[in-house]
C-alpha cells in the first residue's frame, strides 16, 4: 500500500557550457564509465570546485569516492546531492540513506529523512523509512508523528499498524543495529536497541552499562537517558537515578520512560501525589502504553480525593485501562496464530474505536478485509459503520466522549527528586524479629520410606520428544484429613489415558497411620478414572466431612464423604457443560456468596479436543513439539452455587463473571484479601492477564473482575504471562495479604506486594527475585515458614514443558528453588544450602502443597512429577523455633471458614494469615494455620501463650487469649472456648 513518489525530479546538467568545462565532464565521466577509480578520483576535486551545485556530478563524485574506499565521503556527498536537489528524488534518497548506513551513520539518515518529509511531505515511503528508524532506536516521540501521518494517508500495511502496536516489550531484533553501531564506532548510539531488550528481560546492569556507554560520547542522548532512568530506578540504583535526573536536558521531558521512572521512583518512596503528576506526565506523552495509564490509575486511588476528579474521570480512566489490556492480548492472539484471523483484526478495530481513535481503527479493518476467511464480511460491515464516522478533520484522538484523555493533574506537585520536600506516606511494618541461618534446614524426600509409591502423570514418554500439548499441565494432588483422625491424608490425581474418555491410570487415596502411608484407593471408591489434572478439597455439604472436587479434562467429579471411610460419586449433583468437552484444571470449594454453604470455583484451561490432535513441530527437526497455548482459545472459568439440597447449579452468567478478555485458568486462590466484605478470588491465567473477582456492592451477589485495576494482571510492563502457581501470604509481614506467582521461562516469577488496601504493587525487582528466576519454568509454589522463625520461605517447583534436542533448549528437568526473606527486607536464593539430595537434583515438578505428615510442628510438602513418581519432603530442620497450630471451624460461616483472617500476637511480635482454599497451582493444602513463632520472643513471654484474634468472613472478630503454644487448637466460631486438640508434636 505504498507509493513511490517525489515532487518533481531534477534537473539534469546544463547544456550550455564552456569547453574547458566539457573537457573536464567528459573525461570524468569517462574515467567512470570505464572504472578507472584512479583517474576519477584525480579528477574529483576539479569536478567539484566547478559543479559544486550540480546534482549529476555529486552523485557522480560519490560514486568514485565510494569505488576509491571513501565511504564517508561518497555518503557526504549524496547528502550534498539531495540538498541540492531539494530532496525531490526518492531514489537518491534512498541511495543516499543506503550510502550511510554502509558506514553505520544511522543518524545522519534520520535527519536526512527528517529532512526531506518537511520538505516534501507526500514522499511517503521515506516517510516509513524515517519511522521505522526511529522506532528502532526508541525515540517514540520522534516516531509517532510519522506513523499516525501515514495511517491517515492511507499509507500502510499490516507490518506498520503491529510496528505502531508494539508498545509494551521491544519485539524486533537489535542485531542490525548493533552492527550499524559497530561500523560507527563513534556513535554508539543505536546500541540503545541492544539496551531495551536487556531492559526488556531483566539484565538490568548490562542495560545501563551499555546506555552509560552511549552516553559518553553523547550524553545529551534523550532516548538514552529516559530509558537509564527506568533501567537504574528498577535496579534499585537510587543514587545513581538521583544524580542522573538532577541534570538532564529539557528534551528528555517527551519521553514517557523518564516520567515513569519518576512515578516509580516517588512511589517507592511513598509520594504518591507526585507518582501521580508523573505517570500522568507520562500519559500526555505517548498516549499508547498501557504501563502508563495503569499506572496512572492505581495511583490515583492512593493519592484519594486529592487529585480533584470526578467519577465519570476514574471510571473512564480504568475503562481505558481495560481496553487497552483486551487490545494487548487480542494482538497477541493474531500474532500467535500465524496473522491469519480476520475477527482478531475486527476485535482489535473495535477496541480502538472505543478508545476513540478512529482512523487508527479504520486501518485495522481495511487489513482485516485482505485476509481470507469468513469474516470478511464482518469487517466490511464494522469498516463502513467506521468510514461513516471519519472526516478529514477528526483529530486522531477523540477528545469529547474520553473524559480520561482530558484529565488535568497540572495541580498536583511535580516530584524534585532528592528534595526533603516531598510528601512521603509512611508504610506500617510488622516485621520484626532476626531471620534465622538457612543451612539449618533440613528437607529429606521420605516418600519411599513412608511407602508412598505413585506417579500421576499425563503420558507414558513424558521423558521423550514429542510431548503434545495436552500432556504438559502434570497432575495435582492434595492434603485431606478424611477419617479425622488428625494425621494428614493424601490424594493424587492422575491421567495417561484421552481426554474426555475414561481410560486414564485411576487416582489415588493414601491413609496416613500415624506417618505412614496406607493405600486405600479401592476401599474408598476414590479411584476415578478420568484424565486428571487437579483437585479441590473441602466440606461441600457442610457434615464435617472433607469431600473432593476432581478437575479433569473432561467431565469433572464429585466424591462425597460418607463418613464411614468410603466416598461417593455424586457427579451427577454438577451442573456441567455436556454440549462440549472443558478441559479443567484447579478448584476451591468456599462459600462466594456468604449464604453459608459452599460453592465451588473451577478453572477451564480450555475446551474441545484441538489440544488433544493438534500436532506443532519444531522447524529444524520436525519434532512435535507442545503448541503455544495461544493456538487455542481460552475458556470462561465456572462458579457454582451450593444449594441446601446438595446440587451445585452454574450461576457463571447470573454473577456476571464475564470477563473482558477470557483466561486459561491454572492457578487459584480463593480468601479473603482486601478489607472489603466478602471472599475474593485470585486466578493465575496462563498468557492473558490474571483474574480477581470480588463480590459487587449490589444488593444482588454479584462478581466483578478487577486483577489489572488492583495491580495483579500480571507483571507491571506486561499484560499477560505464562502464570501458573501461586501462594497468598503475608510475606512482608505489614498485616495484609501479598502474592507471589510463578511464571514460565524468561519471564520471572512475580511478587505482588500490598501497598494499600486492595491494590498490589510488582516489587519483583525490589525484592530480589527476577534474575534468579529467568531461566526457570515456575509450576507450583507455596509460602512455608521451614525453621518456624516467624518468616516464611519460599519454594517452588521448576520443570519445562517439553523436552526436545538443541543446543539453545532449556532443560526439560530443572533444580526447585527456595527464597529466604534476609533482615534488610528482600529475598535471597538458598536453595543450595538446605540440606537434603531433593533439593540439589533437578526434576520436571508440577504440583506442590502443604501439610504436616509425621504432625511434629513442621510444614513438609509433597511435589508431583512428569518423569518421577510423587515426592514427599519431610521437615527435618533441628533446632526450629516455637509454633502454634490453628484449626478453625464456622457456624454462622461455612464449616471450613474460608475467608477467615488469624492475628497471632506474642510479645508485641505480630502475624496474619489467611484461610484459604484452592492454595495455587492444581493442589489443596491441609486446612490448617500453623504459625512459626521464633524463638526470642517466646522466650521473653514467662506464660508461653499465644494470642489469636479470628476475623470471621462476616467480619465479626472473636479474640482468644492465652493459647498455650507448640499446640493444636480448634477455634469455633461464636464459641469463646479454644480447644486443644492431642497434639503428638514434641516443643522445639
Amino acid at each position: 500500500m505504498f507509493c513511490l513518489s517525489g515532487c518533481q525530479r531534477s534537473t539534469e546538467l546544463p547544456t550550455e557550457t564552456s569547453p574547458t568545462t566539457v573537457d573536464l565532464l567528459a573525461e570524468f565521466q569517462t574515467a567512470i564509465r570505464f572504472q578507472d577509480w584512479k583517474q576519477a578520483d584525480a579528477l574529483t576535486p576539479s569536478v567539484l570546485l566547478q559543479y559544486y551545485d550540480n546534482v549529476e556530478a555529486l552523485e557522480l563524485a560519490a560514486r568514485a569516492a565510494h569505488q576509491n574506499d571513501k565511504a564517508n565521503v561518497a555518503a557526504d556527498l549524496m547528502i550534498d546531492a539531495c540538498r541540492n536537489d531539494q530532496f525531490q528524488d526518492t531514489a537518491r534518497i534512498q541511495r543516499t540513506v543506503a550510502a550511510l548506513l554502509a558506514v553505520g551513520r544511522l543518524f545522519d539518515c534520520i535527519d536526512l529523512l527528517e529532512t526531506a518529509v518537511v520538505t516534501c511531505p507526500d514522499q511517503h515511503v521515506l516517510r516509513r523509512m524515517l519511522f521505522q528508524m526511529c522506532w528502532g532506536v526508541e525515540d517514540r516521540p520522534r516516531s509517532i508523528p510519522h506513523g499516525r501521518y501515514l495511517v491517515r494517508q492511507r499509507q500502510f500495511d499490516l507490518d506498520l499498524l503491529l510496528e505502531m502496536s508494539d508498545t509494551e516489550a521491544r519485539s524486533e531484533s537489535s542485531q542490525s543495529l548493533v552492527k550499524i553501531a559497530e561500523r560507527h564506532p563513534r556513535d554508539k548510539r543505536p546500541l540503545i536497541a541492544e539496551a531495551r531488550v536487556r531492559f526488556d528481560d531483566g539484565d538490568l546492569d548490562r542495560a545501563a552499562e551499555i546506555l552509560q556507554q552511549i552516553l559518553q560520547d553523547t550524553p545529551d542522548d534523550a532516548p538514552s537517558l529516559a530509558l537509564l532512568s527506568r533501567v537504574l530506578v528498577d535496579a534499585g540504583r537510587d543514587d545513581e537515578f538521583q544524580k542522573l535526573v538532577a541534570d538532564v536536558p529539557e528534551s528528555v521531558q517527551d519521553h514517557a520512560f523518564y516520567w515513569l521512572a519518576l512515578g516509580d521512583w516517588c512511589q517507592k518512596e511513598y509520594q504518591p501525589t507526585h507518582a501521580a503528576r508523573s505517570y500522568w506526565e507520562a500519559v500526555r506523552r505517548d498516549d499508547a502504553i498501557r504501563e502508563s495509564w495503569l499506572k496512572l490509575s492505581m495511583s490515583l486511588a492512593l493519592v484519594g480525593n486529592q487529585h480533584g476528579l470526578h467519577d465519570q474521570q476514574i471510571n473512564a480512566l480504568d475503562s481505558r485501562v481495560r481496553l487497552l489490556t483486551r487490545f494487548r492480548h487480542l494482538r497477541t492472539r493474531f500474532l500467535k496464530s500465524g496473522k491469519t484471523s480476520p475477527n482478531d483484526l475486527v476485535d482489535m478495530a473495535i477496541v480502538q474505536k472505543q478508545l476513540g481513535r478512529l482512523w487508527y481503527a479504520e486501518a485495522w479493518l481495511s487489513i482485516a478485509t485482505t485476509l481470507p476467511g469468513d469474516s470478511n464480511q464482518r469487517a466490511k460491515e464494522v469498516r463502513d459503520e467506521t468510514v461513516k464516522l471519519l472526516r478529514r478533520d477528526t483529530p486522531w484522538q477523540l477528545v469529547d466522549s474520553h473524559p480520561e484523555v482530558s484529565i488535568d493533574l497540572s495541580h498536583l506537585p511535580l516530584p524534585v527528586i532528592g528534595s526533603a520536600d516531598n510528601e512521603r506516606t509512611p508504610i506500617p511494618s510488622h516485621s520484626t524479629g532476626a531471620v534465622a541461618e538457612a543451612g539449618n534446614i533440613r528437607l529429606e524426600n521420605e516418600a519411599e520410606r513412608r511407602q508412598l509409591r505413585f506417579h500421576g502423570r499425563t503420558g507414558d514418554e513424558l521423558h521423550q520428544p514429542g510431548i503434545m500439548h495436552y500432556q504438559t499441565l502434570g497432575c495435582g494432588g492434595g492434603a485431606i484429613d478424611f477419617d479425622l483422625d488428625g494425621w494428614n491424608d493424601i490424594y493424587l490425581v492422575a491421567a495417561g489415558g484421552k481426554p474426555s474418555q475414561r481410560d486414564s491410570i485411576e487416582n489415588s487415596l493414601w491413609r496416613n497411620l500415624e506417618g505412614t502411608l496406607d493405600n486405600v484407593t479401592s476401599a474408598s471408591a476414590t479411584g476415578d478414572p478420568g484424565f486428571g489434572q487437579g483437585v479441590a478439597v473441602g466440606d461441600v455439604n457442610e457434615d464435617g466431612f472433607p469431600d473432593l472436587l476432581v478437575l479433569n479434562y473432561g467431565p469433572n467429579v464429585l466424591l462425597i464423604n460418607n463418613g464411614d471411610g468410603s466416598f461417593s460419586d455424586e457427579s451427577h449433583r454438577l451442573d456441567q457443560n455436556v454440549s462440549s468437552v472443558e478441559w479443567s484444571s484447579s478448584g476451591a470449594i468456599a462459600d462466594l456468596d456468604g449464604d453459608g454453604l459452599n460453592d465451588l470455583t473451577i478453572l477451564n484451561y480450555g475446551q474441545g479436543l484441538d489440544p488433544v490432535t493438534k500436532e506443532c513441530r519444531q522447524a529444524s527437526t520436525a519434532l512435535v513439539r507442545a503448541c503455544s497455548p495461544l493456538m487455542f482459545p481460552g475458556a470462561r472459568d465456572c462458579f457454582l452455587h451450593g444449594s441446601l439440597t446438595g446440587e451445585f447449579t452454574d450461576q457463571t452468567d447470573n454473577w456476571s463473571a464475564n470477563p473482558d478478555v477470557l483466561g486459561r485458568g491454572l492457578g487459584i486462590c480463593v480468601g479473603s484479601f482486601d478489607s472489603h466484605p466478602g471472599l475474593d478470588v485470585f486466578i493465575a491465567n496462563d498468557l492473558t492477564s490474571n483474574h480477581y473477582w470480588s463480590r459487587t456492592t449490589d444488593i444482588v451477589f454479584g462478581l466483578r473482575e478487577s486483577a489489572v485495576l488492583r495491580g495483579l494482571g500480571s507483571s507491571e510492563r506486561s499484560p499477560g504471562q505464562g502464570s501458573m502457581g501461586m501462594t497468598a501470604a503475608d510475606l512482608d509481614r505489614d498485616g495484609d495479604v501479598d502474592f507471589f506467582i510463578t511464571n514460565f521461562l524468561g519471564e520471572s516469577n512475580t511478587y505482588h506486594e500490598q501497598v494499600n488496601d486492595g491494590l498490589w504493587r510488582d516489587q519483583t525487582t525490589t525484592q530480589s527475585l527476577h534474575a534468579s528466576s529467568l531461566p526457570f519454568v515456575g509450576f507450583g509454589t507455596e509460602a512455608i515458614d521451614f525453621d518456624n522463625d516467624g518468616h516464611s520461605e519460599m519454594v517452588i517447583t521448576n520443570g519445562h514443558i517439553d523436552t526436545y534436542p538443541g543446543e539453545d533448549a532449556a532443560p526439560y528437568a530443572q533444580l526447585p528453588l527456595v527464597y529466604q526473606r534476609r533482615p534488610a527486607g528482600d529475598y535471597q536464593l538458598i536453595t543450595d544450602m538446605i540440606q537434603g539430595e531433593y533439593l540439589q537434583t533437578p526434576h520436571v515438578g508440577r504440583a506442590l502443597w502443604t501439610m504436616d505428615i509425621n504432625r511434629d510442628g513442621l510444614t513438609d510438602f509433597a511435589v508431583t512429577h512428569q518423569t518421577e513418581p510423587v515426592a514427599l519432603l519431610v521437615n527435618q530442620t533441628e533446632d526450629a523455633g516455637n509454633w502454634i497450630e490453628i484449626q478453625l471451624s464456622g457456624r454462622q460461616c461455612s464449616r471450613d471458614a474460608i475467608g477467615s483472617l488469624v492475628h497471632a500476637n506474642i510479645t508485641n511480635t505480630q502475624w496474619t494469615i489467611p484461610m484459604t482454599s484452592g492454595d495455587g497451582y492444581l493442589c489443596s493444602n491441609e486446612k490448617v494455620i500453623r504459625i512459626g513463632l521464633g524463638k526470642q520472643g517466646v522466650s521473653e513471654n514467662r506464660n508461653k501463650t499465644c494470642e489469636v484474634t479470628v476475623s470471621w468472613p462476616d467480619g465479626t472478630h472473636q479474640t482468644f487469649q492465652s493459647l498455650a503454644i507448640n499446640k493444636s487448637w480448634l477455634l469455633t466460631e461464636g464459641d469463646p472456648n479454644a480447644f486443644e486438640l492431642s497434639h503428638p508434636g514434641s516443643p522445639h
